[in-house]
């Protein structure tokens, strides 16, 4: 792969971080939209502990050179589950693209950057 390639990856990486950081940390939190969506679906209060600590290591291990596979996988799981409570509960079409194209941001951040990723996918 290039370096603007490499460098295209690391921007992205960053942006999809932020904002998977703040997602894992809301829920870790427990702030009240979290919860009051939590309640509207019925989940269990911990729930949302579960899922945030989830999605905090999963981009942790997708960080970690030696795991990045691993977490970009497991972040599209994460991802999946969210597309799936947002069509199941009849959640506005956007929340679940959202869900969708934050998974493929994920993706396009460590494919560049990750020759083992792109061995994986080739396999």
């Amino acid at each position: 792969m290039s370096t603007n390639a490499r460098r295209a990856g690391w921007v992205i990486t960053v942006l999809v971080t932020l904002f998977l950081a703040f997602d894992a940390i809301t829920h870790l939190l427990r702030v009240d939209a979290v919860m009051d969506f939590n309640d509207k679906v019925g989940a269990p209060a911990w729930f949302p502990v579960v899922c945030g600590a989830v999605l905090g290591l999963s981009l942790i291990a997708y960080h970690l050179p030696s795991t990045r596979a691993m977490g970009t996988v497991l972040i599209t799981a994460y991802l999946g589950g969210a597309v799936t409570v947002n069509l199941v509960f009849g959640q506005p079409a956007f929340n679940t693209v959202f869900a969708i194209a934050v998974a493929v941001l994920v993706w396009a951040g460590a494919w560049p950057r990750d020759e083992r990723l792109r061995a994986l996918v080739a396999a």
